[in-house]
C-alpha cells in the first residue's frame, strides 16, 4: 500500500505528471456531465409534455420581453409586460373619486344589463357568485355606462355615437398591433378598444356571448359586451365573492393598481346605494355561458379607463346613487280610465268632496297615515240630491213672423152721378141725393114721383 502510494506520489513528481492527472479529471468530469443532461432528457421525455414544459423552464434563461399581444413593436415602443407585477397594498381609492364617479348614476338600460349578465353567468357557473356592481363599476370607469363623450344609450343597448378608444400605438398606451382588419374599430394599423366595456378585439372574441339573442355578438352593445365581461371576469377570478377573487378578477381585467382599487370602492357604492329589488329582470338569465373560445391571459381593457375622467350628466331614466324609488325599466303603463262618480253624500255633494280626505302623497314619498276615524253621527234620512240645475240652451234664433196684412177692402164703388131730373115745367127744383140731401141746395126738393128725363 505504501508503495502505491509513494509511486503515485513519484508519478505526479515527474515531468508532466500534473498536467497529465488535470486532463484525467477534466475529462471525467465531462464525462459525468455527459450522462446526467442524458439522463435527464431520458427521464423527461418519457413523462407527459407538462413535465417536458416545466424541465424547459426551469432550465431556460430567456425571458420575453413584452406580451405576446406587443409583439411587432417598434423600437422605443411602450409595451404590455409579460407578466404584471400587483402592488401588496396598493392605495385605496378617496370617498371623493368615488363619489364623482356615482354622481351621475346608471341609466336603466346599462343597469338592466348588469343585472341580467350577473344573474344569468351565477346560473351557469355557480361557483363564481360574481354581483352586478362589480360590472357596472368596470362600465362606469370604462366608458361612463355607454355615455363617454356625451354619447347617448339608446334603448337598445347601443351607443349613438359608438366609442372607441385611442389607437394603442405604443406612444401613450401599449403598442397592440391590429388584430381584426380594422373590423371592429375601424383601424387597420393598431388596435383600439370598443364599446361600453372597452374589450380590445382579441379579447373580445374570445369571450363575447350573443346576451339578446339577436343572433350576433356586438361588443357595441351593452347587453352582450357585459355579459363578455361577466364571463372574462369569472374565468380569471375564479370566486367573486371573496374580495382575493375580485382583485384577482378587475386586475386582470386591466393591469392597474389604481384601476383595481377605483372599480372596486365604487362596486361597494353602487351595491349600497342602489336599490334594485324592486326593478324587473328584462332578459334571458338562465341560458348557459359559452365557455372562452381563446387564451384567457389577455387583459380585456389594456389601454386607459375613458370614463374615470368623463362627467357626461345624466339624463333619461337614470338611477342615481342613494335613491329610495328608482323607476321601473319597464314601459310607462296606460294612464288608467277616470273614475266613476262618487256617491253623493248627507249635503248632496259627491263624498270626498268636502276637503275632510287628507291630499294624496307626492309621488316617491310614504302616504301619511290615516286619520282616527270619528264616531259615526246619528243616521239622517237620506235626502234626495237635488238636480243640478241644467245651463240654460241658447235659443235658436227664429225670424219674427211679419204682422199680418189686412185684408185688401173692396174699393167703394164710385158714387153715381147724380141724375139730373128736369124740373116740372114751370117749376125749377132739386132732387134728393143718396143721403137725403137736396143736390142742389139752393132749390127746392122736387116732389116725389117727379119723373125723370
Amino acid at each position: 500500500m505504501r508503495k502505491s502510494m509513494r509511486a503515485r506520489g513519484a508519478d505526479s513528481q515527474q515531468p508532466g505528471g500534473g498536467a497529465r492527472n488535470r486532463h484525467r479529471s477534466v475529462l471525467v468530469a465531462a464525462v459525468v456531465v455527459g450522462c446526467a443532461g442524458l439522463f435527464s432528457g431520458v427521464s423527461a421525455s418519457t413523462g407527459g409534455g407538462d413535465e417536458l414544459q416545466e424541465v424547459d423552464a426551469l432550465t431556460s434563461t430567456e425571458e420575453p420581453e413584452a406580451s405576446a399581444l406587443s409583439r411587432g413593436a417598434p423600437a422605443g415602443a411602450i409595451t404590455l409586460p409579460p407578466l404584471p407585477v400587483q402592488v401588496d397594498r396598493p392605495q385605496p381609492a378617496t370617498p371623493a373619486v368615488i363619489t364623482g364617479l356615482a354622481d351621475n348614476g346608471i341609466p336603466n338600460v346599462a343597469l338592466n344589463a348588469y343585472r341580467v349578465a350577473a344573474t344569468r353567468m351565477n346560473a351557469s357557473d355557480p361557483g363564481c357568485g360574481i354581483d352586478w356592481s362589480l360590472l357596472a363599476a368596470i362600465g362606469r370607469v370604462e366608458s361612463n355606462h355607454g355615455r363617454f363623450g356625451g354619447a347617448v344609450l339608446n334603448a337598445d343597448g347601443t351607443s349613438s355615437p359608438e366609442i372607441r378608444g385611442p389607437a394603442l400605438n405604443g406612444v401613450k398606451f401599449a403598442f397592440i398591433a391590429d388584430s381584426d382588419d380594422g373590423a371592429f374599430d375601424h383601424d387597420p394599423q393598431y388596435d383600439r378598444a370598443v364599446g361600453p366595456m372597452q374589450f380590445i378585439p382579441t379579447t373580445w372574441r374570445s369571450y363575447a356571448v350573443d346576451a339578446d339573442g339577436n343572433g350576433t355578438t356586438d361588443p357595441f352593445d351593452i347587453d352582450d359586451a357585459a355579459l363578455g365581461s361577466a364571463n372574462y371576469l369569472c374565468t380569471a377570478g375564479g370566486d367573486l365573492r371573496t374580495d382575493a377573487g375580485q382583485r384577482r378578477a378587475v386586475f386582470a381585467y386591466n393591469h392597474s393598481d389604481e384601476y383595481v382599487a377605483q372599480v372596486l370602492a365604487l362596486a361597494r357604492s353602487y351595491a349600497t346605494g342602489v336599490p334594485v329589488d324592486s326593478l324587473p329582470l328584462l332578459g334571458d338569465t338562465s341560458s348557459p355561458v359559452p365557455a372562452p373560445s381563446g387564451s384567457s391571459g389577455f387583459p380585456a381593457a389594456p389601454g386607459p379607463a375613458l370614463g374615470v375622467g368623463d362627467r357626461t350628466a345624466a339624463s333619461g331614466d337614470t338611477v342615481l346613487v342613494g335613491s329610495s324609488a328608482p323607476p321601473p325599466a319597464a314601459p310607462a303603463p296606460a294612464p288608467p280610465a277616470p273614475p266613476a262618480p262618487a256617491p253623493a253624500g248627507g249635503n248632496g255633494a259627491p263624498a270626498g268632496d268636502g276637503g275632510d280626505s287628507p291630499p294624496p302623497a307626492a309621488a316617491g314619498q310614504p302616504p301619511a297615515p290615516a286619520p282616527a276615524p270619528a264616531p259615526a253621527p246619528a243616521p239622517v234620512p237620506p235626502q234626495a240630491a237635488a238636480p243640478a240645475p241644467a245651463l240654460p240652451l241658447p235659443l235658436p234664433v227664429l225670424p219674427l213672423p211679419a204682422p199680418p196684412k189686412p185684408p185688401a177692402s173692396a174699393p167703394a164703388p164710385a158714387p153715381a152721378p147724380p141724375k139730373v131730373v128736369e124740373p116740372v115745367a114751370g117749376v125749377t127744383c132739386t132732387l134728393l141725393g143718396p143721403l137725403g140731401k137736396a143736390l142742389l141746395p139752393d132749390l127746392p126738393v122736387c116732389p116725389p114721383g117727379t119723373p125723370m128725363r
